[in-house]
């Protein structure tokens, strides 16, 4: 018995290996061209909270965005699933990640404190939307730039 699962298992891992040997190529360098970087965040709001967190996000946070003509994040409320919200900013390149501290952030919270009337007033509104987040996690992931003319789910060649 142990010979015949021995062997069944070595059929499957060779199964598994050849065609990627065959498969395999001479790697080469190559750089990801038209492509967009994007920073993906999925929050999970405390039971009870997914309405207070749109109201601080909408009446303060997406407010001072504006007013500092930064450009926001795209938001969906998601249906099903674990996660509440999904939050997508589009990054002008990979590069957007050398950052700590990115100048957009920096002139969003200069706008933000103006905003609140005071850097006080402004951590106490930002503290309060952190406490009502229960989880959150943070992705990056690419687009592919369209080309001009082409929608989304087109099958045209």
């Amino acid at each position: 018995m142990k010979r015949i699962i021995s062997g069944i298992l070595s059929v499957c891992f060779l199964i598994m290996i050849v065609p990627d040997v065959h498969a395999q190529e001479t790697l080469q360098a190559k750089k990801m061209e038209g492509h967009t970087w994007h920073q993906v965040v999925m929050v999970k709001f405390k039971p009870g909270t997914v309405d207070k967190a749109k109201e601080i996000i909408n009446n303060h946070f997406m407010k001072a965005g504006q007013e500092a003509n930064v450009p926001g994040p795209q938001m969906m409320d998601l249906k099903t699933g674990e996660w509440d919200m999904m939050f997508v900013w589009t990054m002008d390149s990979i590069s957007d990640m050398n950052w700590e501290v990115h100048p957009d952030d920096e002139k969003w919270w200069a706008a933000f404190v103006e905003q609140e009337g005071s850097e006080e007033k402004a951590q106490k509104v930002w503290e309060d939307y952190m406490n009502i987040i229960d989880d959150a996690t943070s992705y990056l992931a690419t687009s592919q730039q369209q080309m001009s003319g082409e929608t989304m789910g087109s099958t045209d060649q």
